[in-house]
């Protein structure tokens, strides 16, 4: 729950097939062992007196502004983002290669994701960078946004050949 209603509510369910519930089950306690009672508490009492669904709503509707400011500052770029998601994929544009848009981006004081970090092959079909929309406020996502789209908009410098 906590990318869908509040940070720091670390806890969820997933809902497998009857026959992957074997699998499912060991790899949970590699990985997790456990929730936390608390946690289970919060949220089991959050979705029996429907905060969870309030805060889910809430959630929508700040995500579909700061999905509505990406498609303003970015306008004219090719970029793929859902209504409410929480990111954004830039396709890489021009010439540009995904570590040095991100450094390019750093050096602004922007910090975005190489597309790297999210393959699951060696061999990368469709490079690009994901914008995370979650910023500390909207004003600060604007700025990003902004350093991201005029970065898009430019050409890199061509590397200098060592000496």
């Amino acid at each position: 729950l906590t990318k869908c209603l509040v940070p720091g509510l670390r806890i969820g369910w997933l809902v497998v097939p009857e026959a992957y519930g074997s699998a499912v089950a060991n790899r949970h306690l590699v990985t997790s062992w456990m929730a936390s009672p608390l946690m289970a508490e919060i949220a089991a009492g959050w979705i029996n007196e429907r905060t969870a669904e309030d805060l889910l709503q809430w959630q929508r509707e700040a995500l579909g502004e700061r999905n509505r400011l990406a498609r303003d500052v970015l306008s004219g770029l090719s970029f793929n983002a859902s209504e409410n998601g929480m990111h954004v994929w830039l396709p890489m544009p021009g010439n540009w290669t995904e570590n040095a848009f991100v450094a390019h981006a750093r050096f602004n004081g922007v910090a975005i994701a190489s597309g790297a970090s999210f393959h699951v092959s060696e061999t990368a079909s469709h490079p690009g960078v994901r914008i995370s929309l979650g910023a500390e406020s909207k004003t600060l996502l604007a700025e990003g946004l902004r350093v991201i789209a005029r970065l898009a908009r430019s050409q890199p410098e061509p590397a200098t050949p060592s000496l």
